[in-house]
């Protein structure tokens, strides 16, 4: 065989492992990615070839929590556009939270129509600290319990725990359930 022959080959096998792997990309390919239930599923910032699997398993709906700055959101929502899935942008920091994001992805999740849909940031962390939010405010989990959730799927900062935990303590709208607030006067919890 000549050496052209084989280097044809070994490039004909390489790119055709590479188109396989591209053809079957499956959202359990995406980083972190979790099936919370069968509203939400939940992981870190899905490859272009990734979106194409979230249709084919059954997503509406891609709710992004990143900032634009971060990455390119427009090829991600008009990929998402472009195989009919809807797309949600909720920037949330996780350097300085804010409440509007959380409102804002409180009401998204009380949107039937969007489920299921798939909740992402980069790395799973910010996900987590809104998951954990809703556990609590929404669903009337334990504190503990959903924070031992969030850190499975991905919540690692401090301050996005602290963030979620004052959150919670200043909208108590499920049923009451003990919450770790911060004593006023004292600082402690």
């Amino acid at each position: 065989m000549k050496p052209t022959t084989r280097v044809s080959l070994v490039l004909g096998a390489v790119l055709a492992g590479t188109a396989a792997f591209l053809l079957a990309a499956t959202c359990a390919d995406i980083d972190k990615f979790y099936w919370i239930d069968e509203r939400i599923a939940t992981g870190g910032q899905p490859l272009h070839e990734q979106i194409a699997g979230l249709k084919k398993e059954g997503f509406r709906t891609i709710i992004n929590l990143r900032e634009q700055s971060e990455y390119d959101e427009a090829a991600e929502a008009a990929e998402a556009r472009r195989l009919g899935l809807r797309y949600l942008s909720i920037p949330f920091r996780t350097a300085d939270p804010k409440e509007e994001p959380v409102d804002a992805f409180l009401a998204a999740m009380r949107d039937r129509r969007l489920w299921p849909a798939f909740v992402h940031c980069g790395t799973g962390n910010r996900v987590a600290a809104l998951w954990m939010i809703h556990r609590v405010v929404v669903d009337g989990w334990e504190f503990g319990d959903a924070e031992h959730e969030a850190r499975l799927l991905g919540l690692k900062s401090a301050n996005l725990r602290e963030f979620a935990r004052e959150y919670i303590c200043r909208h108590p709208k499920a049923e009451q359930r003990p919450v770790p607030c911060a004593n006023r006067s004292t600082g402690t919890d």
